[in-house]
Order: C-alpha cells, then sequence, then structure tokens
C-alpha cells in the first residue's frame, strides 16, 4: 500500500510542476488580458492536484512515523529531520501560496494584478517545492 501511496504521490508532483509552470506562464503572458476562465481552471486543478498530494503525503507520514520505533532520534537525524519536518513544512507553506493564488481570481482587483499575485505565488510555491523535493532519494517516474 505504501508503495501505490508513493507512486500516486509522485506522478501528482509532476502533475503540480507542469501546472505551476504552465499556470506561470499563462498568467505572466496574460497580464494585459481579462482575467479569464482558462485562468481560474487552471488554477483549480492545481490547487486540487496539490491538496491530493497533501492527503497523500500526510497519509504516508503518518504511516512513516507509526513504524518508527525511536521518535526522539528525528531531529539529530539529517534524513529523518528532512522527510519528518522540513519537507512536510515547506511543502504545506507551498500548498497554502498555491491556495492563495487561486483565491486571488475572488478578489476584486484590476485583472492585471490578478495575473501578476497568481503569478508570484506560483512562482515562489514553484521554488519552495523544487527545493524542498527529495530527489536523490526519489525516483524520476512513478514505478520506478
Amino acid at each position: 500500500m505504501l508503495k501505490g501511496l508513493l507512486d500516486l504521490h509522485n506522478l501528482l508532483r509532476w502533475l503540480i510542476l507542469i501546472l505551476l509552470v504552465v499556470n506561470i506562464i499563462k498568467n505572466f503572458a496574460d497580464t494585459n488580458k481579462p482575467f479569464a476562465n482558462i485562468h481560474k481552471k487552471l488554477g483549480l486543478w492545481l490547487m486540487i492536484c496539490a491538496h491530493l498530494t497533501l492527503v497523500v503525503g500526510l497519509v504516508m507520514l503518518a504511516m512513516d512515523l507509526s513504524s518508527l520505533a525511536d521518535r526522539s532520534m528525528i531531529m539529530s537525524n539529517d534524513a529523518l529531520r528532512f522527510k519528518f519536518v522540513e519537507h512536510p513544512i515547506a511543502m504545506i507553506i507551498a500548498i497554502v501560496l498555491i491556495t492563495i493564488g487561486k483565491g486571488v481570481a475572488k478578489k476584486n482587483v484590476s485583472d492585471l494584478k490578478k495575473h501578476r499575485k497568481s503569478a508570484v505565488l506560483y512562482l515562489i510555491a514553484l521554488v519552495i517545492i523544487l527545493a524542498m523535493i527529495p530527489w536523490a532519494t526519489s525516483s524520476l517516474m512513478p514505478g520506478m
């Protein structure tokens, strides 16, 4: 079960990265255009994938934490601290930024501000996600 969740988490990671790049490019390219339905839908799909990934990640985290014999060594071990503290906190921050970026569409501000705020929030989330993905220990493709 853990392998299947890990593969799903990995697949969703790629969807999030692709959707983030598409949202960033689309919002920066369309700054002088109206904030259209396509912008809202792209943001919604990004937010859905991000929240689903969060749920899967938290389930895996709980399963891993329950199987850990000595929890007192988490903070003194770099790999465990990254897995149980740094990665989850950074990803939660990134998902909050994605959610706020999606929520900008509901604000009563100009379309230019909507595009810029969304793009900047998505860009910050992308940087955080890229910095905190465990590239060394994760496979590039699900199931590998």
